[in-house]
């Protein structure tokens, strides 16, 4: 590329930042550049680095969000959303970061330019992500509702547990055809795994007729997600059937259930559910999450259990985050709610309203009764 042409994009790169940094300080706090993500200063910068992440996707070996190289995949991205208020935000999340990240290579190439490194100043200014990011800086949220239509939602498995019988976990496991998928099947059921943290590997312990299960964490950030957790799965016929399968292992007291696709096992759940209850919604694993989440909420109105069951058996650091898995009064049959949960950090409460699973049955009452506020 001719130095002329290189100028002529330095220049306009500037001038865009210039429109950018006045249009985005005038909505925003101030901070300083985050391209190492360290310490943002506002919770506002904070969502915007993490949405853009998802959006322009992370090097599964670094971690590190990948730079963007072609702008009509990070517009469809954006495009995807399902309300207009998701929209904006990630159309003000790819504006904002793509503006810091251009910053960063505008710099580069400017020191290595006053270095005579003509060079870098090149390779720079010519990698494919560079006028990639010029395009993403310039555009505003209204450019994006252009030939946007709200997508669908998927019908919630939340709402569908309601129509399966109490007992579908034991149905399931009776039905199952015997293969590969059967063990990370009961597995999910007895500790409402994401199919991702079936593709990391679940180990299970056993020490007499105790299962203990080990989950790696996924959807894992610095600021969300339980690194790991550990606990005693509920006795339960399921479980029972777990047990029967590790006694014809060569060790019969440590088993490690993996898979290479978890969504391999939703799709054998969602053909066996089919069979079972043709009239009915997909079971996927997300259904088996979805229920243990409504046995944690039922069982965290015993007297001395744990209020943050729910949100620690379902890998969550913030409370609020299991409002939006399965209800309390969809609970039913056996309960799998487990026992001895351990995860690597608290969690943190930041629900709005007052949480009821935080008061023992008899304060319910009493609040029921309006003899306590």
């Amino acid at each position: 590329m001719k130095k002329q042409d290189i100028n002529n994009l330095i220049r306009e790169a500037l001038e865009i930042l210039m429109t950018s940094s006045h249009d985005i300080s005038n909505h925003e706090p101030s901070g300083t550049s985050t391209l190492n993500q360290g310490n943002p200063k506002t919770e506002s910068i904070r969502d915007y680095w993490e949405t853009a992440k998802r959006i322009f996707g992370e090097d599964p070996d670094t971690k590190k969000m990948i730079p963007p190289t072609v702008a009509i995949t990070v517009i469809n991205a954006v495009q995807k959303a399902n309300k207009l208020s998701t929209l904006r935000k990630s159309a003000r999340s790819v504006r904002y970061v793509a503006t810091e990240w251009l910053k960063h290579k505008a710099d580069c190439a400017e020191i290595s330019m006053k270095a005579g490194r003509w060079s870098e100043v090149e390779k720079v200014v010519t990698d494919a992500s560079f006028v990639v990011l010029m395009q993403l800086a310039k555009m505003m949220p209204a450019e994006y509702r252009k030939n946007w239509t709200p997508q669908s939602y998927r019908k919630s498995k939340k709402i569908s547990l309601s129509r399966l019988p109490k007992d579908w976990r034991e149905q399931m496991a009776e039905a199952g055809p015997e293969g590969q998928f059967m063990i990370p099947m009961l597995v999910a059921l007895m500790s409402g795994v994401r199919p991702a943290e079936l593709e990391y590997g679940v180990k299970l312990k056993r020490f007499q007729d105790q299962l203990t299960v080990h989950i790696k964490g996924a959807k894992v950030t610095k600021y969300a997600g339980q690194t790991a957790r550990e606990f005693t799965i509920a006795n339960h016929p399921v479980k029972d059937r777990i047990i029967a399968y590790m006694d014809t292992q060569e060790n019969k007291n440590e088993l490690l259930v993996k898979v290479d696709c978890g969504n391999s096992v939703t799709t054998y759940m969602r053909s066996i559910g089919k069979k079972l209850w043709p009239a009915k919604e997909a079971i996927t694993v997300y259904s088996a999450r979805h229920a243990m989440a409504a046995d944690c909420k039922s069982a965290s109105h015993n007297p001395g259990t744990d209020p943050d069951l729910a949100s620690k058996v379902l890998g969550h650091r913030v409370d609020k985050t299991a409002s939006y898995y399965g209800s309390l009064f969809q609970s039913g049959g056996i309960s799998v709610a487990p026992s001895n949960v351990m995860v690597t950090h608290p969690v943190k409460n930041k629900s709005k309203v007052k949480n009821s699973l935080r008061k023992t049955p008899s304060q319910l009452k009493k609040i029921s009764q309006g003899l306590v506020m």
